[in-house]
């Protein structure tokens, strides 16, 4: 039975994809018969909802917040509840990279001589790198260190993988989706045919791309649509964006669903028609994944790396992120229930068939296979 030790710098539900993502691991550790462990900061005023859901099926080491730690995540008792912890495990993922969290992860596995790997979440993009650059980049030795000394890197798509940043590291690189946790969701029947309802589900964020969606649909929605942005996050962009919406005249709906948990989730997906995310930059996107697993056709900007994979199969509608081409994209899906119906179906079967929890589960195992035990 292999013992594998999880760092990620905090489970909650504001955190991002990254604490989903590392929470819906632990069913794919079941799968395959292990002992995983979690370490990771106690931050509920994020939320705690991701946390219980990871309590399920980890054992979970809180620590307290340090209180200079900041945003860097540094906990009380870090360093040696993380070489303790190490020494009992057999292997060691540390999800993020430039965290305290992660840091303490990596090195006590080195010191300890542990294998572990890198499970970056799209930090060592080009895009999320730009964030910080000067002080990222004068770390470099650190982070050459770190990656060429790990038994790999996970990415969740091709094109993450493609473009990881190794700061000159030579470290070989493997896929795995995700999974999620999400029940099965059943769509409602329409009771009328007029309007259709598009849905955005995610953090309220700045590379979203929110504002663009709004352009978009108030170019190509027709009298009874309407638009439903679901989740929390940047208050003072959602302010902005519930301006601009209040320019949008006729008869179309645009409205501001706020923080949704996973029953309002199940809700909204099952009421949707169409599923929206035109973000700048997005390595995955969980909520995609879990609109192809209720059969919502989705539209996904040429930034979401997954439409990737979608585009080949016919089961997503990918644009560019420009207010034309996302508008007729948008039209094409709104006008077209054939299309829709095809993406649906097309959708749904991929994600059947690449974030079940088997299917994650053997590209988990080949990456910890890979490990230097």
């Amino acid at each position: 039975m292999v013992k594998v030790l999880h760092f990620v710098a905090s489970v909650g539900d504001s955190y991002g994809g990254v604490s989903t993502a590392v929470a819906g691991l632990g069913a794919v550790e079941r799968h395959l018969g292990h002992t995983p462990a979690l370490v990771t900061v106690d931050r509920p005023e994020q939320g705690t909802d991701t946390l219980r859901a990871a309590v399920r099926s980890f054992d979970v080491h809180l620590l307290a917040p340090h209180p200079v730690g900041g945003r860097f995540h540094f906990g009380r008792e870090l360093i040696p509840t993380a070489r303790d912890l190490v020494a009992r495990h057999d292997v060691v993922v540390v999800h993020g990279v430039f965290d305290a969290v992660a840091q303490a992860g990596w090195l006590a596995a080195r010191a300890a001589g542990k294998p572990y790997l890198v499970w970056p979440h799209g930090s060592l993009d080009d895009y999320d790198l730009r964030k910080h650059r000067l002080a990222k980049f004068a770390l470099a030795p650190l982070w050459r260190t770190m990656l060429a000394g790990a038994s790999g890197v996970v990415c969740t798509t091709r094109r993450e993988a493609e473009r990881v940043r190794r700061f000159g590291a030579s470290t070989r690189t493997a896929v795995v989706p995700l999974t999620t946790s999400l029940p099965p969701v059943i769509p409602r029947p329409r009771v009328t045919a007029e309007g259709r309802t598009v849905l955005f589900l995610g953090r309220v964020d700045h590379k979203k791309g929110l504002p663009l969606l709004l352009e978009a649909f108030d170019r190509a929605a027709r009298p009874g649509d309407e638009l439903v942005i679901a989740g929390g996050g940047d208050a003072e962009l959602e302010s902005l964006l519930r301006r601009r919406a209040g320019l949008i005249v006729g008869d179309r709906t645009v409205y501001f669903a706020g923080w949704a948990d996973e029953a309002a989730r199940r809700d909204l997906l099952a009421s949707a028609d169409v599923f929206a995310l035109l973000s700048d930059n997005e390595n995955f996107g969980l909520a995609v994944a879990e609109a192809l697993e209720s059969g919502l056709p989705v539209l996904l900007s040429d930034q979401v790396y997954l439409g990737d994979e979608l585009a080949e199969r016919g089961a997503a509608v990918v644009c560019e992120r420009t207010p034309e081409s996302a508008a007729a994209a948008l039209r094409r899906l709104l006008d077209d229930p054939a299309l829709r119906a095809r993406c649906a179906e097309r959708g749904k079967a991929y994600a059947r068939e690449a974030f079940a929890v088997g299917a994650v589960a053997g590209a988990y195992r080949t990456a910890l296979d890979g490990c230097r035990c």
